[in-house]
Formats: C-alpha cells, sequence, structure tokens
C-alpha cells in the first residue's frame, strides 16, 4: 500500500467528516437536539471534548481509507468505485448504530433520520474524494 496516498486519503475523508458533521450536527439538526437538550451533554463540556470527537473521526478516516485501500479495483472509475464504497459504509454504520441509539436515547425519529442521512451523505462524499484520490 502506497502510505502517502493513504495517510492523504485518510485525512481528506475526516476533512469531509468534519465540515459536514458541523454542518449537519452544528446547524441542521440543532433545533432538533436543543428539543432534547437534558438527553446530552453540556455545551461547554462537550467542546471541551472536541479533541476526542476529532481524534475518532481521524481514526474513522484513516481506516475509511484503508478499507477501500484494500479493495478497490484498479483500471476502473475512482469516482464511481468511490461512491459505491461509501454508500455500502453508510449504510453499514448508519442504519444499525442509529437503529440501537434510537431505541436507547429517547430522541425524536426525525433525529434518528438526520443521523441516517447524515452518516450516508459522510460516507458518499468521503468515498468520492476517496475513490478520486485512488484513481489510476
Amino acid at each position: 500500500m502506497d502510505l502517502k496516498r493513504w495517510i492523504l486519503a485518510g485525512l481528506a475523508a475526516f476533512a469531509v467528516v468534519f465540515v459536514l458533521d458541523f454542518i449537519a450536527h452544528g446547524r441542521l439538526l440543532m433545533g432538533l437536539y436543543e428539543q432534547t437538550v437534558s438527553v446530552w451533554r453540556p455545551q461547554t463540556e462537550a467542546h471541551g471534548m472536541m479533541g476526542l470527537m476529532m481524534l475518532g473521526q481521524v481514526l474513522f478516516g484513516l481506516l475509511f481509507a484503508f478499507i477501500y485501500a484494500k479493495g478497490y479495483e484498479s483500471g476502473k472509475s475512482g469516482l464511481g468505485q468511490g461512491l459505491r464504497f461509501g454508500a455500502l459504509i453508510g449504510v453499514f454504520v448508519a442504519v444499525p448504530y442509529v437503529s440501537v441509539w434510537y431505541v436507547v436515547l429517547p430522541i425524536p425519529w426525525a433525529l434518528a433520520l438526520g443521523w441516517v442521512a447524515s452518516a450516508l451523505v459522510d460516507c458518499l462524499v468521503a468515498g468520492a474524494v476517496v475513490g478520486v484520490i485512488y484513481k489510476n
């Protein structure tokens, strides 16, 4: 595996997820979070833990790119393979994960659907970016 390309792809996937999650959770879904404020950490406490969240997203990006690098087919469209990979990983991660959290947490159905949509968009865009980086 090309270490430089893997790190570049992993950091690019992290950047995609970080920016899109900020838009989704920090803006689009904020009203739903405010309706369930008793479920979440206070914002000051959550902001103090931002480094840990970013570390988790960096690990996601690197693992996302690593798994992609182990399965992509040279000679085929990087964008197409990336989108397919992103869709599969998005469904694999989002649907079971959000289903469990919807049962465990007292959150509205709209928030759970927002989480699924956000994760799918994250993974589709990250997949497209990683696919383009890995194209031959």
